[in-house]
């Protein structure tokens, strides 16, 4: 569907629109997409596996992987022998634990399938214990070998829901255990989320006790970003779309801005949040991947990582007499959003009255890569701002003076939110002077076809060790190369912390900051 859009609000269209009337239920908040069929075909898992959670009774295991989860089940992407074990520290038992998996399974969908809910449930199993107890361990390595007895060939996977803070007793416990066998030499999965360590430093120390207990092939560093359509659409797009990767260069564009806007606030994760700060937890990975997917280089499918660490090997910051030239942050107080009044940042719970944690972020990067020489990058990211968006807006030069309302021509990829491309062109007005207003052409980028939680697809790429839409160390390894003296620029009391109202666009002194770059935030 392709919609012509002007400036007084009326949509044209040219070319039919096939206008497709779904229920309100078909589109799932977990999937981020509108289902439009269902299908047994796409990615399965090709084997049994044994998935243990750790920190199964956490935020992340509540709301993404226990829903992406029921998708596969209510997919058939599972095989007929598995089995999801949580281990934790919480005391409950199997029942109580089976009920938690169905209650963040409900809470997350909007409705649900009962046989394929009760199906899942079955292979659901629990073990309590102590992270820094090798005996725990022991005990559940047992209780897998039992599981296993009768399975072809199966894999292991060991999912870290848990803080920084316990890895190091985990990973050395898993090899002290046993759960980490070396039968096969693709038979163990290490799956860690994202950020891998708090700094530059820690990372390495991280690096250095996964390595000694299991071989790179193994270890599956996991940015749910990577496992979105529309994230890896940005790199397909200009793969599939010839016209499209022409334009793609400096001498058209002027700057790139790339938005990731939230109008959630800590949603229960304080404890985690106040420790990162969003520099960490959204620029790190999320926001420097998407700039690697829009500026690597074009490469067969299975040479995509390695053309995304080249990519990351060429963003710098630029040089700057102070940091504050290329780096704000801010904190949100209290405000209106959607009618709903929000406590600040400071009056959440959890957090210290006197917290310096940055809740939004702008900042400024370049490339060394020839063809985006001289482009600068413009971030941005916050919570608590007046809605969900994550976009890519592409500004392109403006030769010559066109004529009395004319604006640049710019290309917007929108992947949360309206998610959609938009290309935003302009057309004369009647008369003889040369007079335009804006024409705006723009297709939703709904997905269709397979259509799986981000998750959920990691988690079957994972089990079928297709590696390329994981990071690799040398990825994280660049990223805190760059976030580092940023982060430690902010974490310093004499960088100013700017306040901003719940429900706003972010802090005034970044549209002031942006000013000074020469342009605008759209």
């Amino acid at each position: 569907m392709l919609v012509v859009s002007h400036d007084k609000g009326r949509k044209i269209p040219v070319s039919k629109i096939a206008i497709l009337w779904l229920p309100s239920r078909s589109i799932s908040p977990i999937l981020g997409c509108m289902v439009l069929h269902k299908t047994a075909s796409g990615l399965k898992a090709n084997r049994p596996f044994n998935l243990v959670i750790f920190g199964a009774s956490g935020h992340l295991a509540r709301i993404k992987l226990y829903p992406s989860l029921y998708v596969l089940a209510l997919k058939k992407r599972l095989p007929k022998d598995y089995a999801i074990i949580g281990f934790a520290r919480s005391a409950m038992d199997e029942k109580s634990f089976r009920a938690m998996v169905e209650s963040s399974i409900r809470e997350s969908m909007l409705e649900v399938t009962e046989w394929a809910l009760k199906e899942l449930l079955t292979h659901v199993h629990y073990s309590q214990g102590q992270y820094d107890r090798v005996a725990d361990f022991k005990a559940l390595a047992k209780r897998m070998d039992t599981m296993e007895r009768q399975w072809n060939k199966p894999v292991r996977l060991a999912y870290f829901s848990i803080p920084p803070t316990v890895f190091h007793d985990v990973l050395e416990n898993i090899c002290k255990g046993k759960i980490h066998h070396r039968k096969g030499e693709n038979d163990f999965r290490c799956i860690i989320e994202k950020p891998v360590g708090s700094d530059l430093e820690s990372f390495e120390q991280i690096r250095l006790a996964l390595t000694q207990c299991f071989g790179e092939k193994e270890i599956y560093l996991l940015d749910h970003y990577l496992g979105k359509e529309a994230v890896r659409n940005i790199y397909y797009l200009r793969y599939a779309n010839p016209i499209l990767e022409r334009i793609l260069k400096h001498t058209l564009i002027h700057h790139v801005e790339v938005t990731a806007m939230e109008s959630a606030g800590l949603e229960g994760r304080a404890g985690y949040f106040d420790a990162v700060g969003t520099l960490r937890d959204m620029v790190q990975s999320h926001l420097l991947q998407i700039c690697a997917l829009l500026s690597m280089r074009l490469q067969e499918d299975d040479s995509v990582q390695a053309a995304r660490i080249h990519a990351l090997d060429q963003l710098y910051l630029p040089h700057a007499v102070s940091l504050d030239d290329i780096l704000v942050q801010g904190q949100y107080a209290a405000g209106t959003i959607g009618g709903e009044h929000f406590p600040g940042y400071r009056e959440e719970e959890g957090v210290a009255k006197n917290s310096r944690t940055a809740t939004y972020t702008a900042l400024k990067l370049m490339s060394r890569s020839s063809r985006w020489e001289g482009v600068p990058f413009y971030l941005r990211t916050g919570k608590r701002l007046s809605r969900k968006e994550t976009r890519i807006s592409i500004a392109f030069h403006e030769p010559q003076k066109i004529g009395k309302g004319a604006t640049p021509n710019r290309l917007d990829i929108i992947l949360q939110g309206e998610a959609g491309m938009r290309l935003y062109l302009q057309t004369k007005l009647g008369g003889t002077e040369p007079e335009f207003r804006p024409l705006i052409m723009t297709d939703p980028l709904v997905c269709m076809g397979d259509c799986l939680p981000e998750h959920g697809l990691l988690l079957l790429e994972a089990i079928i060790g297709k590696q390329q839409w994981f990071l690799s160390f040398d990825e994280v390894r660049m990223a805190w190369r760059i976030i580092d003296p940023l982060q430690k620029h902010l974490d310093k009391k004499a960088t100013k912390l700017h306040a901003y109202t719940a429900g706003s666009n972010g802090p005034e002194e970044a549209n002031t900051w942006m000013e000074k770059q020469g342009v605008k935030w759209f």
